[in-house]
């Protein structure tokens, strides 16, 4: 016998309740929870604060305490931009304390942040590309280690890494041995003899500017062309022009640096 229309909205309806409640609806909606709480564990406004998210019903249900509206709002923007349209339920309180620091995965994210920056400069310049350092931060402290040829190589290091973006103190405990020269020098120079696409090299230059304190690399514009290096943009002194230019002559591929960076004196 044919169901009648009735009957066949009561079993569209079952069917519908059903699959909202399938393991597949489940498990998306662990995940959403999982990637809200992760993202305000991650985020410095919020990591100080004791804040757990929870899944109730298909909903996602945001519950601790911060010490205001702003980091409440905070909350909830993040949680409805990694949600995947799961609903947001927020139910956090305003009696916490500010908190005076991030939270420790927070403080550890911005470390290791850092030490991606230094690797990579080191690894990207040609002065310090191929030399056994290593390097460790901790609360923007770098500590670095390792074995160099030369007393030059181990300052190239240190100036690099004391000029790099979140850090604050450094300790060079590199060790000078000579008798590591030669080999140093065979890496550096079977590092700088591979091809590097011009893309390559203006990507990196731009990530390095960007990386180094002592230059505005937003003021800047980077590109090249078979090896040769244009800057263009302003600086507000000659030693940031002198830098800049440094920097560029000091990436890997790049064979000559043509500069018509501009002064422009600071508002």
């Amino acid at each position: 016998m044919r169901s009648t229309r009735p009957e066949r909205i009561l079993i569209t309806s079952a069917l519908l309740a059903l699959l909202s409640a399938s393991p597949l609806r489940a498990d998306t909606d662990a995940a959403a929870a999982a990637k809200v709480e992760t993202i305000i564990a991650l985020n410095q406004h919020l990591s100080g604060y004791t804040i757990q998210v929870l899944l109730r019903d298909g909903r996602l249900r945001i519950e601790g305490s911060v010490p205001g509206a702003i980091e409440r709002a905070l909350a909830e923007d993040l949680a409805n931009l990694v949600a995947d349209g799961v609903p947001v339920d927020n139910a956090l309180d305003l009696n916490a304390d500010f908190a005076q620091s991030p939270g420790p995965l927070t403080a550890r994210v911005e470390d290791l942040d850092v030490a991606t920056k230094i690797r990579e400069r080191l690894e990207w310049q040609i002065s310090t590309s191929g030399l056994e350092v290593s390097v460790e931060i901790d609360g923007g402290i770098a500590r670095l280690q390792g074995r160099v040829g030369s007393t030059g190589a181990s300052d190239r290091v240190a100036t690099i890494v004391g000029t790099t973006e979140g850090v604050r103190e450094v300790f060079n405990y590199i060790n000078v041995d000579p008798d590591v020269l030669t080999e140093e020098r065979e890496r550096q120079a079977a590092v700088a003899e591979v091809k590097r696409s011009d893309t390559w090299i203006a990507n990196r230059l731009g990530a390095v500017l960007r990386y180094d304190t002592t230059v505005n690399a937003g003021s800047m514009e980077v590109s090249s062309t078979d090896g040769v290096v244009l800057l263009r943009g302003t600086v507000t002194s000659l030693a940031e022009r002198q830098v800049a230019e440094a920097l560029a002559g000091d990436i890997l591929g790049v064979r000559e640096v043509e500069s018509l960076l501009s002064f422009q004196r600071p508002m």
